[in-house]
């Protein structure tokens, strides 16, 4: 039988990236935070679509106005951006998840500038 946390990284697609030179926490963004971000990003666009603070953004004309607007909801309402967040970090391996914490406020940071990426490319 398989161990849980195998079964997750598993799941994970492969997003090829620079190792070479990268600090720790590139490391763990490149490894970790964005094969997860690839194969939820579905999910992500979905939510965006869902939520009603998230979709208005997509109401602005141009990408600056709609992106602006997307980092104003992630910064004045919390449980949006930690929903999100959370469907990153409920796909983590216990060692990855204990990795996150140390750091978390800097990954909460990248995770939310990927996401707002990732949401910005996935509703064009």
């Amino acid at each position: 039988m398989q161990r849980p946390d195998q079964s997750l990284l598993d799941l994970r697609p492969l997003v090829p990236t620079e190792t070479e030179k990268a600090s720790d926490i590139e490391q763990f963004q490149n490894d970790v935070l964005r094969p997860i971000l690839k194969f939820q990003h579905e999910l992500f666009i979905a939510e965006s679509q869902s939520n009603q603070l998230l979709n208005r953004c997509f109401q602005k004309e141009t990408i600056e106005g709609k992106r602006s607007d997307i980092k104003q909801v992630f910064s004045k309402n919390a449980h949006v951006k930690y929903l999100l967040i959370g469907m990153v970090t409920g796909l983590m391996t216990s060692e990855e998840f204990q990795r996150y914490l140390k750091d978390k406020s800097e990954f909460d940071k990248r995770l939310s500038n990927m996401l707002i990426e990732r949401i910005m490319d996935g509703r064009r």
